[in-house]
């Protein structure tokens, strides 16, 4: 009975120890894959710290410029009149101005449109004196022989107040849809260059920005016959000269 009883305890001692060592295997086996989960993750944050790393990022620009012939004109005419009747002014400017659509009409090369209209009292000594009244009209065209024959006829009743030279928008567009490639190509180059002089394995843009900039304000061109009426039916002196389009991309690229 004695041996019966050893035996039976003696199986069940050597059943618990198998079930312990059973457990006690499968928390390391867990706690190893943690500690390797952990570690992968230590190791992709320290990688992301070491790209993040300021020294290792260098930032720099590159432009690109053509000079091309300005092919659009924008001239503004204008007309004042004055009257002891503020009635008696806007009713001559009115006039005129009609006048002035009519003749712009005729023109199919020549866009036109009405500008800003302005009605003033005028005083002298502290008391009002007369109404002053007056208008502008706006005229576009990319056939610069077709504006200038218009304002030759719309100085006989207007005064010719800007005459300006410009790129078309459909140029610009072009010009700069080329410009941007260039740049992009020349940002890589440099970005090589430097990855070269820094013995780096490679690199990647971490940001870029293209900037066209805004169109140029040009310079008007105006001969004597645009700012004196003493010669109305003088057509304007025209020289369209050119304009410079810049494409810039500055960015930044990470070393690796």
């Amino acid at each position: 009975m004695a041996a019966r009883a050893c035996g039976r305890g003696c199986a069940g001692w050597i059943s618990q120890r198998r079930l312990r060592a059973r457990r006690t295997g499968r928390g390391l086996a867990c706690l190893g894959a943690a500690s390797l989960l952990l570690g992968g993750g230590a190791q992709a944050v320290a990688a992301e710290e070491e790209a993040a790393e300021p020294g290792r990022r260098v930032s720099f620009g590159v432009e690109r410029a053509r000079e091309v012939p300005n092919d659009w004109i924008r001239a503004v005419v204008g007309v004042t009149e004055e009257d002891a009747e503020s009635a008696q002014a806007a009713e001559r400017v009115n006039l005129a101005m009609r006048w002035a659509l009519e003749r712009a009409a005729e023109s199919e090369a020549v866009t036109s449109r009405s500008g800003g209209y302005h009605t003033q009292p005028v005083y002298h000594e502290g008391k009002l004196r007369r109404w002053r009244a007056s208008q502008e009209l706006v005229l576009e065209s990319g056939d610069a022989q077709a504006m200038t024959a218009l304002l030759g006829v719309l100085q006989s009743r207007m005064q010719l107040l800007s005459f300006v030279f410009s790129v078309s928008d459909a140029q610009r567009r072009s010009v700069e849809d080329g410009l941007v490639g260039e740049a992009l190509a020349a940002f890589r180059a440099r970005a090589e260059l430097v990855r070269r002089g820094l013995e780096a394995r490679g690199y990647a843009i971490d940001r870029i920005a293209i900037d066209t900039g805004a169109p140029g304000i040009p310079m008007p061109r105006m001969s004597m016959a645009m700012e004196s009426r003493a010669a109305p039916a003088v057509p304007p002196a025209a020289e369209a000269g050119t304009s410079r389009i810049v494409v810039s991309v500055h960015g930044t690229i990470a070393l690796e």
